[in-house]
């Protein structure tokens, strides 16, 4: 084939290396299409569901119903057990999240409720002091079920001292360590309810806008995979 006064002749390997780099930059722009996709649905959720007033939480109540829904909750703080979820950030600082269980007055069960986030000090060696959750017999928040990342390194087990620093949330395995009486769900303290810790409640860490930004850097990766292609098989006729 002769283009411009130049002969286009491309190598099979090149055909081959240039087709599986289109293929995976392509794939990897959808993926991120429907990640984007994804989270502008959880948003329009979170939003339509922030709008509406608190309820009470029902023991039958469905997982997908009552997720991201305003709740108020009666029961008592079992502040001794509070957990600090770590490598948390906010603004690009380190931090860690509060987890302290609430007991339901209604049935035996037990919610987590995450009370915010703080920063780490200069000593990672100590775990911080934590603030008293109180002896709030109402409080108030946002729920939702946390998803448990796929790239975790170890398992939580929990020990005999506390408060206990755990590396990612993980409910299944904290469920046994309550008999089962744990909710698969957490609380999100409301902001306006007492409380020392910072509240900034996002349903996602990365707005939709970034997805489609990163897919449209794949396939313009893409485009150029197949831009070199063509330059770099041109040959010079003799």
């Amino acid at each position: 084939m002769i283009i411009a006064g130049r002969r286009f002749k491309p190598a099979g390997w090149s055909i081959l290396l240039t087709l599986a780099a289109v293929v995976l930059f392509v794939a990897l722009g959808n993926w991120q299409l429907q990640r984007a996709a994804y989270k502008a649905s959880i948003e329009q959720k979170f939003n339509q569901r922030l709008g509406e007033d608190y309820r009470r939480l029902r023991q039958d109540a469905d997982l997908e119903d009552i997720e991201y829904r305003k709740l108020r909750l009666s029961g008592r703080y079992e502040s001794r057990h509070t957990l600090l979820l770590d490598n948390q950030l906010h603004q690009g600082r380190a931090g860690y999240h509060v987890l302290t269980p609430f007991e339901l007055n209604d049935s035996d069960a037990v919610i987590l409720v995450d009370r915010g986030w703080a920063a780490w000090g200069d000593d990672r060696e100590t775990l911080p002091a934590i603030e008293p959750a109180g002896a709030a017999e109402s409080i108030a928040g946002i729920a939702y079920r946390p998803e448990l990342s796929v790239f975790r390194l170890g398992r939580v087990e929990l020990g005999d001292e506390w408060p206990q620093l755990i590396p990612f949330l993980d409910l299944d395995a904290l469920r046994v360590q309550y008999s089962e009486r744990l909710l698969p769900v957490v609380l999100w303290l409301a902001p306006e309810q007492p409380g020392s810790y910072l509240r900034d409640w996002q349903p996602v860490w990365l707005p939709p806008e970034k997805s489609r930004a990163y897919a449209a850097q794949w396939f313009c990766f893409a485009g150029v995979a197949l831009l070199l292609f063509f330059i770099l098989n041109l040959r010079k006729i003799e």
